[in-house]
């Protein structure tokens, strides 16, 4: 209780603009406590509400904190009234029924007799856009969200309706550049509703940025074993580099998982260009004090731990710590080491500090083709017509 105490009363606060607040009512934005105990509280209101009311509904389900409930008309302001009473923080609205249908969640349920069905249902404020036919997506994503967008709207909606929606999900498509011919395979493949299944044997799958047409090949080349490993194609152009100021910015010093650079200051005497590379899981800020105690002690053999620390030992230079740069900043342990490897292939010899052995790993094709100043293309004349 009192780790629950903690992450519900304690943890209430969010930053906005770099000024720090203070949550007041709910839980806590973003924690990964919130829906459980949301949904625990709900389960309490809930069985509440049943012992108070006098005449309890034939229905009551929830999803989350959208209810269904088939009760009687006389008791529709009574059993609202009563779901009110759970907490003052809590106010629930009401939607009734209308020409035998009521909207909940993505379907419509529509009222035949005894019977309920389902359809399909799209609020009028959606903007019915999924990912474009034209998009420079890999065919594969884009094929594959339209087909989860049919299965949805088929397996939501009840069979009578599988007509109609069809002709929904033709008009979706079509205002999504999807050509008619590419509808009508998509529609005759996905007739059988169930998902794949999964495969006997664990698949890898390795995410690689997508660039038009070289990855088609690179998919289908036998560079490596497509039984074990799948490639999974990832977009560049994403939502977070077209809103990139959602959130304050962290300051350098702050940010983690980075491959940072460190030039050499030289000495009173002369100046230094040479450019040492590291990488660092920690708080940048961390690093850096680690090297700035490093090379308090960097005539000792023991501490030059670093191709920095032995160079500003070896020549009396002193590191720019203050010129400290993130060249990326990368989660995956791999994936951050392999970038260290490529950003100090990149920099000119003579100007390197890394040790030869940092960069063992790199596959030779990286070393030709990042030392590659410059590519001869013949000039083209330019023409106006």
């Amino acid at each position: 209780m009192e780790i629950i105490k903690f992450c519900i009363q304690e943890s209430r606060y969010f930053k906005f603009n770099d000024t720090i607040y203070t949550q007041l009512k709910g839980m806590p934005m973003g924690a990964p406590t919130s829906p459980i105990i949301a949904d625990i509280v709900m389960e309490k209101l809930l069985d509440d509400t049943m012992l108070k009311l006098r005449h309890k509904p034939r229905i009551l389900t929830k999803y989350v904190d959208d209810l269904f409930a088939i009760i009687k008309e006389n008791e529709i302001q009574n059993t609202l009234d009563t779901l009110n009473t759970f907490d003052k923080n809590i106010k629930f609205s009401i939607e009734l029924e209308n020409d035998e249908e009521l909207p909940y969640l993505d379907s419509i349920i529509n009222r035949r007799g005894n019977q309920l069905k389902l359809k399909w249902y799209q609020k009028p404020t959606a903007s019915g856009r999924i990912i474009n036919f034209n998009s420079k997506h890999p065919k594969t994503m884009i094929m594959n969200t339209a087909k989860s967008c049919i299965r949805k709207m088929l397996q939501t909606s009840d069979e009578v309706y599988h007509k109609e929606v069809k002709k929904e999900i033709f008009t979706l498509l079509r205002n999504n550049d999807f050509p008619k011919k590419t509808i009508k395979t998509l529609l005759r493949k996905t007739k059988n509703l169930n998902r794949p299944k999964t495969p006997d044997k664990p698949i890898i799958f390795k995410s690689v940025a997508y660039v038009p047409q070289l990855s088609e090949r690179l998919a289908k080349s036998d560079c490596y074993d497509k039984e074990t490993t799948k490639i999974a194609h990832k977009p560049t152009n994403t939502l977070k580099n077209i809103f990139n100021k959602t959130k304050s910015k962290i300051p350098i010093m702050e940010k983690n998982n980075v491959v940072y650079k460190i030039p050499c200051k030289g000495n009173s005497d002369e100046t230094c260009n040479n450019i040492y590379i590291g990488t660092t899981k920690s708080k940048l800020k961390t690093r850096i004090s680690q090297h700035k105690s490093d090379f308090k002690f960097c005539h000792q053999v023991n501490n030059q731990k670093t191709a920095l620390m032995a160079h500003c030992a070896d020549s009396g230079h002193t590191p720019n710590f203050d010129e400290t740069k993130i060249l990326q900043q990368e989660q995956h342990y791999n994936k951050r080491f392999t970038l260290e490897m490529l950003h100090i292939i990149n920099i000119p010899t003579n100007t390197r500090l890394n040790y030869k052995s940092d960069v063992d790993h790199s596959a030779h094709i990286y070393k030709h083709l990042l030392t590659k100043k410059q590519y001869h293309t013949p000039r083209r004349t330019k023409q106006t017509c």
